[in-house]
C-alpha cells in the first residue's frame, strides 16, 4: 500500500482536473493509479485536504479542494469552474442593492455558482454567500456598476444579464 505523502497529489489532482461527487469514484481512480485505500481512509485523506462538495451545474455534485491544497505539480487554474463551461445555467435572475449582487439560482445551485465567483478573485467581488438558491456577493464599493455588469456578464446566462442590464448601466454608474 502506498503512503498518504505519495497518494494526497495524486488525489488533488483527480479532483481539479475531474468531476467526482462520491468517494467510491475517488477511490476507482485511486484505484487505477495504484492506490487501493479503505472508505475510512479515503474519508481521513479529504478531511486534512479540506474538500467540500458543491453543486454543479448539471444537478450533482463534486469535490473541491481549496486553493491552499497546492501539493500537486501544476498549479490550480484561478478561473476553474466547478463543472462545464463559463456559463451558469442554472442562474435566473441578478440584481444589484448598493454593494450586494443577489443571484438568484435553481433550488441547490447557489453554492456551486458561489465557489466559482470566489474563484474568479476579482478586484470587485469582496466574497459570497450562498444559499439553497441565491447568492449574495458583496462588492467592492469602488466598483463601477458597469465593470460589474461586465464581470457577472462574463459567467452569467445573456438572458439574466440583459434582464439585469438597467440596473447595472444607467444615469448613475457608481455603487
Amino acid at each position: 500500500m502506498k503512503k498518504r505523502k505519495s497518494r494526497l497529489p495524486v488525489i488533488i489532482d483527480i479532483l481539479t482536473h475531474n468531476s467526482i461527487g462520491s468517494q467510491e469514484e475517488l477511490s476507482k481512480q485511486l484505484a487505477i493509479r495504484g492506490f487501493i485505500v479503505t472508505q475510512a481512509t479515503l474519508s481521513r485523506d479529504l478531511k486534512m485536504l479540506r474538500t467540500t462538495k458543491v453543486a454543479t451545474d448539471l444537478g450533482g455534485y463534486r469535490y473541491v479542494i481549496a486553493d491552499s491544497n497546492q501539493m500537486s505539480s501544476e498549479p490550480f487554474a484561478k478561473n476553474q469552474n466547478t463543472v462545464q463551461s463559463s456559463l451558469h445555467p442554472a442562474a435566473l435572475s441578478c440584481t444589484i442593492s448598493r454593494n450586494i449582487v443577489v443571484i438568484k439560482t435553481r433550488n441547490g445551485y447557489a453554492s456551486g455558482l458561489a465557489y466559482d465567483i470566489d474563484m474568479l478573485e476579482s478586484e470587485h467581488i469582496l466574497g459570497t454567500i450562498p444559499g439553497a438558491d441565491t447568492v449574495f456577493a458583496v462588492v467592492n464599493e469602488k466598483s463601477s456598476r458597469s465593470d460589474l455588469y461586465a464581470l457577472f456578464s462574463s459567467f452569467l446566462p445573456s438572458h439574466v444579464m440583459a434582464d439585469a442590464r438597467e440596473q447595472f448601466i444607467g444615469d448613475d454608474d457608481d455603487i
